[in-house]
């Protein structure tokens, strides 16, 4: 085993290349609501999280096992719907569906274990960041975030879709690895989140600049129908499965050519993790917890 706990996927040797191993859920009133999807969104959605997984770790998806656990009184056609989704995005993906499991649940629960492959020279750890490496955040944080909260509220936008319908950044983590980067991984639970991990597997630390994170024109006109900054939804809220990585400096211009950002850089441990904000230098704080 090359990597276990504590990346985006495990990895094992698996002759000149590394087996990538992820398994993930969704699950009925924790990370979807039947008022808001349809079971197509929600199918397509399981294997975009498991995607962006693999993808943050440098490698393509391959075989895909799906566990579904359903209520007893379940109709036909919500599966079918279910599968639509899956199906859509395991050919977007050119992943085959092999196997699973399905079960009886009071809730409906959609597991995905997906195994995927990346060359030996890809491969994208949480644990490589380097001081003085820049840190780059990929397309815009914060979209989903702020679509749930709008569905939450009662309210329009065009950041519902983006939550409902998320899409992975598979194509782009193949480019990154393929230029040069020391760390990678996907944001699923907020950019602040995601630094944080980088940051304590590869014991550095970090400052970051507010207003540089990438936020869409949507996402800060949606979070002012809420009342609320843009940049909070961005750094601590989630699944919007874009990529934060870091690389020496000398591939910024190479960088250039790519939808990614700068936001920061590592700096050495003892300085912390800083977010500069407003001119003032704060303790970034953590992105969203299932337990907390």
């Amino acid at each position: 085993m090359v990597v276990g706990i504590g990346d985006d996927s495990a990895a094992l040797k698996y002759g000149k290349k590394y087996l990538l191993l992820k398994t993930d859920m969704l699950v009925q009133d924790v990370h979807f609501s039947l008022k808001h999807s349809t079971p197509e969104q929600i199918g397509a959605k399981a294997i975009e999280q498991n995607v962006s997984d693999i993808a943050s770790m440098g490698g393509l998806p391959k075989y895909a096992l799906v566990s579904l656990a359903l209520p007893k009184n379940t109709d036909v056609d919500f599966v079918d719907g279910l599968y639509k989704g899956i199906n859509k995005k395991s050919g977007k993906y050119k992943i085959s569906v092999v196997g699973g499991d399905l079960s009886q649940s009071s809730k409906v629960m959609v597991g995905i274990f997906l195994a995927g492959f990346v060359e030996n020279k890809y491969l994208a750890l949480r644990s490589g960041a380097k001081i003085s490496d820049l840190i780059f955040c990929s397309g815009n944080a914060g979209k989903s975030a702020v679509g749930l909260e709008l569905l939450k509220n009662n309210k329009k936008g065009k950041s519902i879709k983006t939550h409902l319908e998320p899409e992975c950044r598979l194509d782009l983590a193949r480019k990154l690895v393929k230029t040069g980067i020391n760390s990678m991984i996907d944001v699923s639970d907020g950019v602040a989140s995601e630094i944080g991990h980088i940051c304590q597997e590869s014991d550095v630390g970090a400052i970051i600049y507010a207003d540089k994170i990438p936020m869409s024109k949507n996402t800060i006109n949606d979070a002012k129908k809420l009342n609320k900054n843009p940049i909070d939804f961005a750094l601590y809220g989630g699944e919007d499965f874009e990529l934060v990585f870091t690389a020496d400096k000398s591939k910024l211009n190479q960088f250039k050519k790519y939808d990614v950002k700068v936001i920061g850089e590592i700096v050495d441990k003892k300085y912390g993790i800083k977010l500069v904000k407003g001119g003032k230098k704060l303790n970034l704080g953590r992105g969203f917890d299932h337990f907390r």
